[in-house]
């Protein structure tokens, strides 16, 4: 039995800054340990909006029509012929990531940082905004039929929240600033608090953010643009600073901040992508408190522990989707994110019949 449509398949393809239309593709056919996937519910990311608004995300460029997209869950239409223990029919969270399985960073288990890495939703990879899409099977994580499209589409972000954390090394009781409180700030505060955290802050520029803050975690929200949250900090914990510092904002200004934040001996994770290649840093900030200073790749293996997560309820993933749009209005939904406005934060795309 099959679910996949012969026909050509409806994309949203951007052809530059600010400009998607609605196309036509041959839908993709599954080979070897594949799996057709038929989206149905399809984020939008912040690496999403740098390709949006400027063409290119660092030095990746957008050259010709192409296909974003990479936070998105459906269901298995076709299996390919090596393909074992997933079923037509079964909703998945997928994982984007497409390393070559063969260099030494994946076979020591560290797929993330594949120097031959493809990307789904990257040039040249065509991505999710699409009615089908092949995927390799053990990737196409299966969910519980209790969850919904919009859940297993957010388990993506959410994999980042898990990996930020993972890679904190946090312990019992530490205190943690988190910098941005976007969906993956705001899961990372959750898994923060899960992990633990005895007190967690939380910066961003908009109100809303800040309110909704406080259902993940965040046990001081702070108005950057109100208060300076390096002096509200460093003045709350006494001089001390936090152990753990994760910037998601992705601003330019908000690395430097998490040197400051951070205590002594302290812990910064780097989980934001910035619109430019340079960020300004003091770095004696950094020798002078020996901090330790971590960059997050995406995520490695934490599909099944972020699935885990969502599914008996210690995440709330649902509220965070507060708008959805159908594939034709595509560059809508990215219009909105973009203008952080009527109180979006996350917009998805939505494919379902």
């Amino acid at each position: 039995m099959s679910l996949w449509d012969a026909s050509a398949m409806k994309v949203a393809l951007l052809y530059g800054p600010r400009d998607v239309r609605l196309g036509k593709m041959d839908a993709p056919r599954p080979v070897d340990d594949e799996v057709l996937i038929k989206v149905e519910s399809a984020g939008v990311c912040g690496s999403d909006l740098h390709l949006y608004s400027q063409g290119r995300i660092g030095d990746t460029v957008v050259t010709e029509p192409h296909v974003m997209g990479h936070e998105f869950c459906g269901t298995v239409a076709e299996m390919g012929p090596k393909v074992d223990g997933r079923k037509v029919g079964m909703r998945v969270a997928v994982e984007p990531s497409l390393p070559c399985r063969k260099c030494e960073f994946c076979r020591i288990g560290r797929y993330n940082i594949c120097p031959n890495l493809r990307f789904t939703g990257l040039p040249p990879t065509h991505g999710a905004y699409a009615e089908y899409i092949a995927i390799p099977y053990d990737f196409a994580h299966p969910v519980p039929e209790t969850m919904s499209a919009d859940e297993a589409a957010m388990v993506e972000p959410l994999a980042v929240g898990v990996h930020a954390v993972e890679l904190a090394e946090m312990h019992p009781e530490d205190t943690v600033a988190v910098l941005g409180l976007g969906s993956i700030g705001l899961l990372t505060a959750c898994v923060a608090k899960l992990s633990g955290a005895a007190q967690v802050f939380g910066t961003d520029l908009l109100p809303y953010r800040l309110d909704l803050s406080r259902d993940y975690g965040v046990d001081v929200p702070i108005n950057a643009g109100e208060r300076n949250p390096v002096q509200t900090i460093l003045e709350a914990t006494n001089g001390r600073g936090v152990d753990v510092v994760f910037e998601a904002a992705g601003a330019l200004e908000t690395p430097q901040q998490a040197l400051e934040i951070v205590k002594p001996g302290g812990t910064v994770v780097m989980v934001g992508i910035y619109e430019r290649e340079e960020v300004p840093l003091v770095f004696t900030h950094g020798r002078r408190k020996e901090l330790v200073v971590k960059w997050c790749r995406r995520f490695v293996h934490n599909f099944p522990r972020a699935i885990t997560l969502a599914s008996e309820g210690s995440v709330a993933l649902e509220p965070l989707v507060t708008h959805h749009f159908p594939l034709e209005k595509t560059g809508e939904a990215f219009e909105l994110v973009a203008n952080y406005a009527d109180g979006v934060v996350k917009a998805a795309i939505d494919l379902r019949d």
